[in-house]
């Protein structure tokens, strides 16, 4: 940090984000941000990637990995912000953490409406990020040190989210009296958040919802994305004096081992495992704390999704609370990792009627691998590779996933997670092109960690530009590439609702991929096709030991499935129907579904 009294306004920003915790910048150089990147040169690690949807991408995941540090997004005015708008949305509808910070013109050339453009590449990047972000805001004057931090810190939460910062040129380089800035006092910037419960009301709440919770026969506590990878490993050990079935939703698989004699699986509708979708409908009480419950959690049939049970929701945000799907029985709004905190040592449950034992017993009933799944023929089925692959991996690695594809949701039903291991990834938005930028950023948080990234041939191919990261930076991700010729997920849907009138969705329909050997060759990565033979857990351990990047393609059949999934059909008037998330295809047969289905509602 500078001693001088007087230095360029960008200086003075990096200074400020230093304090704040910033560690790294992931970034795309341009002339709009030009004083930025000075000012922040010497202050942070400064990691280019090749497009601004890496940068948010990896800053994104970086945040999602990292036990330290924090890093942000620098990119350029017009352009660079445009580029980075799908990774903002991402952060927005995952309820994460993500700073963008954005050159802009000079404070004299900014446009007026209706002029659609003044300065060179201006565009109104406040206006754009506005609906998609916790803050979004236009430095057209330098501002001090207590208002410019207490905006970053908006985006941390307790309901975190992306906040946009654009600077504009002549601010960023102009030279500021730090001493009067730093002790500038500014009014406190208007709360986007709704202020949660306090203390004692907290305490109050807990003991409430203790005393549900241990009156309940068939409990589960179901533990959402904004419950923090931290809290739930410090609360394992509770957990299990519990005794209590806990789940997941697909936004937090990591939060708890796979092997665990409590973990209940994980419910939601991408990913989801039929177990815990039909488990979670056979509880009379679930305390959900820090998820959403939006409908890709509880499916589009939400008034059936805990059809025989109360479901108690603990959240940071009064207006999901409010949102008026799914049914509720209570609701808390609070920081899920206070309450959680709070809750558990006040919780005196006895299992009279053998819960837990009886959870067990459906996941041993209904394997994550789904029969259908396994074509006879010459191609390997992705679940087992997915499956074998988190076998084969070791606690200390990094798991980072697509955000689209069988990779995705194969990996959110299969993958076997161990204690304190980190899996990442992107479930709500879903959004093509995310795996290889999420690597990347992992990579950068978990130094000296291996890195596996799983993906398909159609997320990979838009951004696959990253390469150029891994063999600069020699870093350690392994990347296993699903070559199906197309995007699967399309496929289906296209044959499930239109009879396989195929548009758009593989090489026969006008889709183009690379010679993937060659490509990889072209970055200096080595990378070879596997044999469905060499996919065992011995030899993908085996094939990771190095330290280097490196990349093996499995071919997959174009035509795989699925399952299980819900049931949705189109009616005449062009409208969907969903059954209930319990309710999945294919169908189970007798007497398996006797056994996992006891406390079904006869009704239903």
């Amino acid at each position: 940090m500078s001693n001088s009294p007087l230095q360029k306004y960008s200086e003075a920003l990096a200074d400020w984000l230093v304090e704040l915790g910033y560690t790294h910048c992931f970034m795309v150089a341009g002339g709009g941000c030009m004083h930025l990147i000075d000012g922040f040169r010497t202050r942070f690690k400064m990691v280019p990637v090749v497009h601004e949807l890496s940068a948010g991408i990896a800053a994104e995941h970086f945040n999602e990995c990292s036990s330290g540090g924090k890093a942000f997004a620098l990119v350029t005015s017009g352009p660079g912000l445009t580029n980075i708008v799908t990774s903002i949305a991402g952060c927005y509808v995952e309820r994460r953490e993500l700073l963008v910070i954005s050159g802009q013109v000079k404070s004299t050339d900014l446009l007026t409406y209706p002029i659609r453009q003044r300065g060179v590449q201006e565009i109104d990047g406040v206006a754009i990020a506005k609906e998609i972000s916790v803050k979004s805001k236009c430095l057209k004057k330098v501002i001090g040190r207590e208002e410019f931090c207490e905006l970053v810190k908006s985006a941390w939460g307790p309901h975190p989210g992306p906040v946009v910062i654009e600077v504009c040129l002549d601010i960023q380089g102009a030279p500021v009296d730090r001493h009067s800035l730093d002790v500038e006092s500014v009014p406190a910037l208007p709360k986007v958040q709704l202020s949660c419960s306090t203390e004692t009301e907290i305490h109050d709440q807990a003991q409430a919802l203790a005393a549900v919770i241990s009156q309940a026969k068939r409990p589960v506590i179901l533990l959402g994305g904004l419950v923090t990878r931290a809290v739930a490993w410090e609360l394992f050990p509770t957990f299990l004096q519990l005794g209590i079935p806990v789940m997941t939703t697909t936004f937090a698989i990591d939060r708890i081992p796979s092997d665990s004699a409590i973990t209940a699986g994980r419910t939601g509708t991408w990913g989801g495992q039929r177990s815990a979708n039909l488990l979670i409908a056979q509880a009379d009480v679930i305390l959900a704390f820090g998820t959403p419950l939006d409908l890709q959690q509880t499916g589009f049939n939400w008034k059936e999704y805990t059809p025989n049970g109360e479901l108690y929701q603990v959240y940071p945000c009064l207006h999901e609370l409010n949102k008026g799907h799914p049914t509720l029985a209570g609701t808390v709004h609070a920081d899920p990792n206070i309450l959680l905190k709070e809750i558990l040592p006040l919780v005196q449950w006895r299992d009279q009627d053998n819960w837990l034992a009886y959870v067990q017993s459906t996941r041993r009933l209904l394997p994550v691998i789904e029969p259908a799944n396994l074509l006879q023929n010459e191609y390997p089925s992705p679940f087992v590779v997915l499956n074998q692959l988190s076998l084969a991996s070791q606690a200390n690695d990094v798991l980072a996933i697509a955000s689209s594809s069988a990779a995705f949701t194969g990996a959110l039903q299969t993958y076997e997670i161990k204690q304190q291991q980190y899996a990442t990834y992107s479930a709500a938005f879903a959004s093509m092109g995310y795996g290889l930028a999420t690597s990347v950023g992992a990579a950068f948080a978990r130094p000296g960690q291996r890195v596996i990234l799983i993906e398909g041939d159609g997320g990979f191919s838009q951004n696959l530009q990253e390469l150029a990261m891994l063999k600069v930076n020699n870093l350690p991700i392994k990347i296993f590439l699903f070559d199906n010729l197309g995007y699967g997920s399309i496929r289906a849907t296209q044959r499930k609702f239109f009879s396989g009138a195929y548009v758009g969705c593989d090489t026969q329909t006008g889709l183009g991929f690379p010679d993937w050997i060659k490509l990889f060759a072209a970055y200096d990565i080595p990378a070879r096709y596997l044999r469905p033979d060499e996919i065992t857990v011995a030899n993908l351990s085996e094939l990771m030991q190095g330290e280097e990047p490196e990349a093996w393609i499995i071919s997959i059949d174009p035509e795989q499935p699925n399952w299980p999934a819900v049931s949705s059909r189109i009616l005449p008037d062009g409208s969907i129907v969903s059954n209930p998330l319990y309710q999945m295809l294919p169908t189970i047969e007798e007497p398996v579904a006797a056994a996992v289905s006891k406390y079904i509602p006869k009704t239903v």
